[in-house]
């Protein structure tokens, strides 16, 4: 194992966030990462792609080259950028939609894990690195209890229907892998997160309806359905994983749909 590869092992990220700062790397001049990131950070690069380029960098210097971290922190550029563009979560009649088109499919285990991507609120990397003995039973209610993102430990407690989907699948899950992973490929390795993306982007393809659809756009989605539930802030936090209320509080702009509602009242 290289010293990069197991820096970030050590850090406990996710496989889909090692993967991200490989491909950054990979595109990258390693002979001078400085200069080579100064040249492609300025004032309109979206913040949600200086962050990951500004880590990936940071942890290649501090592994490989041996910098001390308060050194790399100087020397990198800021971390600022546009602020990004708000992701619409999924309607009630899109969500419905994509929830009848997915039910029809039948490559799994990729089926079931987009089925519980809007019921779950997991992120692609968490969903896709569950082993078999992260799902507990607790009296009638099951669980998800598994070391997330920045190997934070997550409990997920799984809704009715959450639970129906994937005791469904549990039923006809027979692959000896199984034991390992809770939803291994034929190979016997846990399914990638970039394998699950191509049907997302498949079906957004083929529903116009359904355009720009994600596994992001989908935890999205779990997430303003609890708050137009009424659920607080502060339990949506929780069931989402974020170390900080202010990333949850990005859930809570209103949809055009909303939007739309308010403006009709002028006509009341």
């Amino acid at each position: 194992m290289d010293p990069l590869d197991r820096r970030l092992k050590d850090r406990g990220l996710l496989p889909s966030t090692r993967e991200k700062y490989g491909d950054i790397l990979n595109g990258a001049d390693t002979r001078d990462l400085l200069s080579w990131i100064r040249n492609r950070i300025h004032a309109r690069t979206p913040i949600g792609t200086v962050l990951p380029m500004r880590a990936a960098v940071k942890h290649y210097l501090v592994s490989v080259h041996g910098y001390d971290e308060e050194e790399v922190n100087s020397l990198l550029p800021k971390a600022k950028g546009r602020d990004p563009e708000k992701r619409e979560a999924l309607t009630p009649r899109q969500l419905a939609l994509y929830l009848a088109v997915v039910e029809q499919m039948d490559q799994e285990p990729a089926r079931t894990i987009l089925l519980l991507l809007p019921k779950t609120g997991l992120r692609i990397g968490e969903i896709t690195s569950l082993r078999g003995d992260d799902l507990k039973l607790m009296g009638s209610r099951a669980l998800l209890s598994f070391r997330g993102k920045g190997d934070k430990a997550r409990r997920v407690p799984l809704s009715p229907a959450a639970w129906n989907t994937l005791e469904e699948y549990l039923e006809d899950a027979e692959h000896p892998a199984f034991q390992k992973w809770l939803f291994p490929t034929s190979r016997g390795g846990p399914i990638s997160p970039h394998a699950v993306r191509k049907y997302t982007r498949r079906i957004a393809e083929r529903y116009p309806e359904l355009s720009g659809l994600s596994p992001h756009v989908l935890r999205h989605t779990f997430a303003t359905t609890l708050l137009s539930k009424g659920v607080d802030l502060r339990r949506v936090q929780e069931l989402l994983g974020h170390s900080s209320i202010t990333t949850t509080q990005r859930y809570l702009h209103p949809s055009v749909e909303d939007l739309g509602s308010a403006v009709d009242l002028l006509e009341g």
